[in-house]
C-alpha cells in the first residue's frame, strides 16, 4: 500500500525506497516581451556608441601641413622635393600652410635660412623676384623679446641695427648704456617664440654687404637691437 506524505514532490514506497520524481508543471503566466522596450534599447545602445565614435574622431583628427624637407637657404627657389608634409593633431594658434596650398610655396624664395623640420608659414617666403639683391646679405639674429620693437615686427619693416655697449668710468665701473647704430636693415624674415630657442624671436635682417660682419658680431655677443623706423 502506497503511502502518500504532505509537501513533498513524489510517491514513497512502504519500504522507505527512494520516491519516484514527479514532474512539476508551473502554473505562472509565461512572459510577454515588449517589443517598444526592446526597440528603444538597441536604440539607445546604437545612439551611445556613434557618440563615442565622433568624441574618439574628435580627439584624434590631425591635419597634414608643409614643412621643410631640408635647409633652405635665403633667397632659395622652393621645389616640391623642399618641402615634406607633417601629422598635426592640436594646432593651437600656429601659422601653418596646409597640404592644399602647396602650389603657393613652390617656385616662391626663402626669405631667409630655414632649417629642415621647419613648419611652413606664408611669412617665410617672397615673390620669386626677391630674392637678395646685389650688395646686399642677410644675417640672422636670435633675440629677446625685448630687443625687438614690438611683437608685430614683420617682413618687409624697416629698421636701424644697433649694438649696444657699457660705456666705463675711469674705475672701470660699468656706466650708462650706449647704442651705436651700425647699418639700415629690412626685415626679411620673423619666426616668433616656440620653446625652441629659449623664448627668443629669430629675425633674418637684409643689410649691406659691408655691414654683414658688424652686424653678425653684434648678434654673436648678444648686444644687437633693433630700432623701427617710420614708413614716411
Amino acid at each position: 500500500m502506497a503511502v502518500e506524505t504532505s509537501g513533498v514532490s513524489g510517491r514513497y514506497s512502504a519500504d522507505g525506497s527512494r520516491p519516484t520524481e514527479v514532474s512539476v508543471a508551473s502554473l505562472a503566466k509565461p512572459r510577454q516581451r515588449r517589443p517598444a522596450l526592446v526597440v528603444i534599447g538597441l536604440l539607445f545602445v546604437a545612439l551611445a556608441g556613434l557618440a563615442g565614435a565622433l568624441v574618439y574622431g574628435s580627439l584624434t583628427t590631425t591635419v597634414a601641413v608643409l614643412a621643410a624637407g631640408n635647409d633652405l637657404e635665403p633667397g632659395q627657389t622652393v621645389t616640391a622635393t623642399d618641402l615634406r608634409v607633417v601629422e598635426l593633431a592640436n594646432l593651437g594658434d600656429a601659422a601653418t600652410i596646409a597640404v592644399a596650398d602647396q602650389a603657393g610655396v613652390i617656385g616662391r624664395v626663402a626669405r631667409g635660412p630655414i632649417p629642415a623640420g621647419t613648419l611652413l608659414n606664408d611669412g617665410l617666403f617672397g615673390a620669386p623676384g626677391s630674392a637678395v639683391p646685389p650688395g646686399m646679405a642677410v644675417v640672422g639674429a636670435a633675440l629677446e623679446p625685448g630687443a625687438a620693437p614690438g611683437p608685430d615686427l614683420r617682413a618687409g619693416d624697416l629698421v636701424d641695427v644697433l649694438a649696444v655697449a657699457a660705456v666705463t668710468t675711469g674705475l672701470e665701473r660699468p656706466g650708462d648704456i650706449q647704442a651705436l647704430v651700425i647699418a639700415p636693415a629690412t626685415i626679411w624674415s620673423v619666426e616668433r617664440p616656440d620653446g625652441s630657442v629659449g623664448g627668443r624671436i629669430v629675425v633674418s635682417l637684409l643689410v649691406p654687404s659691408d655691414s654683414q660682419t658688424a652686424v653678425a658680431q653684434a648678434a654673436a655677443d648678444d648686444r644687437l637691437r633693433l630700432a623701427l623706423k617710420g614708413s614716411g
